[in-house]
């Protein structure tokens, strides 16, 4: 289904984990760094010293995620024996949902399920371990999210639903409204590629309203672009054309980081135009028909001039408007860059030099949450680093 990869990198915290951000991280140094441990090496180091050669696997992980998964997936075996090693819950759950994440997307079903139920059992360990409320729901809304796509993947519809109300329901829970709506709008399209439309209109409502409540014209952009999916599925042209229009709106004031919707957008609206130009050609031939068997020549030729006028008119603002919605090149201004409540708390502790461990400690979430945030916030800016983030923070005026 080719709405899954949506989910799996911009739904759930989990999608975190699909973003990386290693630009000063040498994975050759790491590499190194790690080949100088061997295993009789760690079993002897101190807890300080283990902690830091996990942070190099991870990293390495992490770091090999899209360039080498057979890698990613070496270390990820390496940091979950780490996990089990010292008993640490989030080292096991790290690794385990890593791992289940490179066989699912292997189409490894068994295995990849195999590492999530290992994951779950890890929550059970931070759990005893008195780890914080919030940042266990974080793990199970990733995990909830993982788990659904697994099943979606199988077409097993009904149990990937299951887990996607669950992680809804932290989202709930917590306020995430962002994280609920764009659940709510990637379920719609999940629909929308099964052939199930009746059941994709109420998704993408719902995440209208949530997007629309979270103030992100980005999801509100979705949101619409979804409507109009729905309503050209089901041949109602014009409010198609209504919802891409107003979708338009947002991502013209985001069409940085947005091109591919504009693209989605431009192909609703061709369709639309053609949909219109074959109405018509049928509305000509119909015509010559009544030319021929009708009594009164007049008034059918009256009424096919009037016809023939009005079709030339809306096929001009076709033209029109799907010229406008070309992407172009548009500068961040203050005006432009919107920013939900949580971003904005992300951003003051990006420019205060604040390292994504830091940043996700201090605000009591996960790390792959903070590193989701930071692809939202250097995308809106067009930015690819702290350094580039702070100073077009500080030109827009908005550091303050």
């Amino acid at each position: 289904m080719k709405r899954l990869l949506v989910i799996l990198f911009l739904l759930l915290p989990a999608a975190a984990f699909g973003y990386r951000d290693y630009r000063g991280v040498n994975l050759d140094s790491l590499e190194r760094i790690v080949a100088k441990w061997p295993w009789s090496r760690v079993e002897k180091a101190s807890r300080e010293e283990v902690n830091e050669y996990a942070v190099c696997v991870d990293q390495l992980s992490r770091g090999y995620s899209t360039i080498d998964p057979a890698r990613s997936q070496y270390y990820a075996r390496i940091f979950l024996n780490l996990g089990y090693r010292f008993n640490s819950g989030n080292g096991v759950y790290q690794g385990a949902v890593r791992l289940g994440d490179h066989f699912r997307a292997q189409k490894q079903y068994d295995s990849a399920a195999v590492y999530y139920g290992k994951a779950i059992k890890a929550i059970d360990m931070k759990i005893a371990a008195g780890d914080d409320e919030a940042r266990i729901d974080d793990d199970r809304s990733r995990l909830y999210g993982s788990l659904g796509n697994l099943y979606a993947e199988q077409d097993s519809l009904a149990k990937a639903f299951e887990y996607y109300v669950l992680a809804d329901e932290i989202f709930q829970k917590y306020g995430w409204l962002e994280s609920s709506a764009i659940l709510h709008q990637n379920s719609g399209f999940i629909w929308m590629d099964v052939g199930e439309p009746e059941k994709a209109l109420p998704e993408f409502e719902r995440a209208l309203q949530l997007g629309t409540q979270a103030q992100d014209s980005l999801i509100v952009a979705g949101a619409r672009l979804g409507l109009g999916t729905y309503y050209q599925a089901i041949g109602k042209t014009a409010r198609a054309l209504e919802e891409v229009t107003a979708a338009y709106e947002y991502y013209n004031e985001h069409s940085m980081e947005e091109s591919l919707a504009l693209k989605d957008s431009l192909a609703i609206m061709n369709a639309a135009h053609e949909e219109l130009y074959r109405n018509a050609r049928t509305m000509a031939i119909g015509a010559c028909l009544l030319l021929i068997l009708a009594a009164i020549a007049g008034i059918v030729l009256a009424r096919l001039s009037k016809t023939k006028k009005e079709l030339t008119e809306t096929a001009a603002v076709l033209d029109e408007t799907i010229e406008e919605l070309r992407p172009e090149e548009v500068t961040a201004t203050a005006e432009t860059v919107h920013m939900a409540k949580r971003e904005k708390e992300v951003a003051r502790l990006i420019m205060d030099g604040k390292t994504t461990k830091e940043i996700a400690y201090e605000m009591g979430v996960g790390e792959q949450t903070v590193f989701w945030y930071r692809k939202r916030l250097y995308a809106k800016l067009n930015v690819h680093s702290a350094v580039q983030f702070t100073s077009e923070m500080q030109r827009l005026g908005l550091d303050r």
